[in-house]
């Protein structure tokens, strides 16, 4: 077995706790990419809450987290479109981890409702929990 065959093992038997952050955080994001792939590949920064400033946002408007669709008036035949997810880096790790997820949702969603948390938001969010927290 290889070590991320043995991270994703430990991870999904419930023993998150002997990975570290790093570990923990470089696996989530492996597995949302598996699970649930957006329409357009996503890329992951945390960063500290004063440069969180991309997409329009400010630490005020998003204290830990947003998602953003980069190159977006690029022509998709380009294949420049990503989406950027950012996240606080001086957020505890239970926060770190529900705003990936939250951000990861608003990546599946995109521009498929009308509403930033409707019902197909709340949906896939669930979706994403339940992967993550059953047995």
């Amino acid at each position: 077995m290889n070590e991320e065959e043995d991270l994703r093992m430990k991870f999904m038997q419930g023993r998150p706790k002997d990975l570290t952050v790093d570990q923990k955080f470089r696996l989530i994001i492996r597995l949302l990419r598996e699970e649930f792939p957006p329409e357009y590949p996503v890329k992951v920064r945390r960063y500290p809450r004063e440069i969180m400033k991309r997409g329009g946002y400010s630490y005020k408007d998003a204290p830990w987290g947003s998602c953003s669709l980069v190159n977006a008036e690029t022509p998709k035949s380009e294949d420049k479109r990503y989406f950027l997810i950012q996240l606080n880096k001086t957020a505890t790790w239970n926060r770190v981890f529900d705003t990936l997820l939250h951000e990861w949702a608003h990546a599946l969603t995109w521009h498929r409702e009308n509403k930033d948390h409707g019902d197909l938001f709340a949906r896939s969010l669930g979706s994403i929990y339940r992967a993550f927290i059953e047995d």
